[in-house]
């Protein structure tokens, strides 16, 4: 099951409007693990999902 993006960056203690504004700015990964307190790889994953399954693509769930 794939959980949509709302839910990963919950977990990760990430505020999702943020993280979807500083995609919006075409904002570095640096800067926004910087700014989140996350590692750099992380915001590259939700960034990759966010790119190849949207904002709410949610698979799996009944």
């Amino acid at each position: 099951m794939r959980e949509s993006l709302v839910d990963l960056t919950h977990e990760m203690g990430i505020d999702f409007d943020k993280f979807v504004e500083g995609i919006a700015k075409d904002r570095s990964d640096m800067e926004m693990a910087q700014e989140f307190g996350v590692p750099e790889g992380t915001v590259s994953h939700l960034k990759n999902h966010f790119f190849r399954y949207g904002i709410n693509d949610v698979q799996g769930q009944d």
